[in-house]
């Protein structure tokens, strides 16, 4: 049987052209690989960061200015270090708050706003529980769900400022925003959530 003309010719340029494919086949894996990974930790990143952080709009361009860098572990760091970045630098203003509803205050609550110099009041506990109770359980800032062990109940209006006890004063912080609020050290950034996304999100 004789071949077509161009068919030998269509076969063989084929052929030339699938041999660097094939000598560079691991090359070419390992950088598909690689692609699809980083998708799914995006995916992954985002996921937790919505989940977790609520109440912050995470900037993603990051993902797009990362795309040409071809080490995905190294990527990975440069997001994270960006969301890291964002997170400690979101703009949130303490406002004041909601009162509890006057049917489930005591009858010592109004005596116990005023501050006493160097002494909380007697019924601190009560109102650090009411005031994460009215919050929903969750951080004011970022809106990470929170126990109340781990709630940072802190001044709108520092007393030293005039501000008192009373719940619209009152504000749940998680621990890494109360941090981030009360600190000035930008160094801090480091320590909050990088260590918890390269653990959840990172590909192995």
């Amino acid at each position: 049987m004789i071949l077509d003309t161009d068919f030998i010719i269509i076969g063989s340029i084929i052929i030339i052209l699938l041999i660097p494919l094939y000598i560079y086949r691991k090359k070419v894996y390992s950088f598909f690989t690689r692609q699809g990974d980083f998708q799914t930790f995006e995916e992954n990143i985002k996921n937790y960061l919505n989940t977790y952080y609520p109440k912050i709009e995470f900037d993603y361009s990051i993902v797009q200015k990362t795309n040409m860098e071809k080490d995905a572990k190294l990527r990975q760091i440069l997001v994270i270090e960006d969301l890291v970045s964002q997170f400690f630098d979101f703009k949130y203003e303490l406002e004041t708050q909601k009162c509890i509803h006057k049917d489930f205050l005591w009858s010592t609550y109004e005596q116990n706003c005023k501050p006493i110099k160097g002494k909380l009041p007697n019924d601190w506990a009560k109102r650090k529980e009411f005031t994460y109770r009215r919050d929903n359980c969750k951080c004011k800032r970022c809106g990470l769900s929170i126990e109340l062990i781990d709630a940072h109940i802190v001044f709108i209006r520092p007393l030293s400022n005039g501000g008192g006890y009373n719940f619209e004063n009152l504000i749940t912080l998680c621990t890494d925003c109360n941090k981030i609020l009360n600190s000035q050290i930008k160094s801090f950034r480091s320590s909050i959530i990088e260590d918890r996304l390269l653990k959840k999100v990172t590909i192995k």
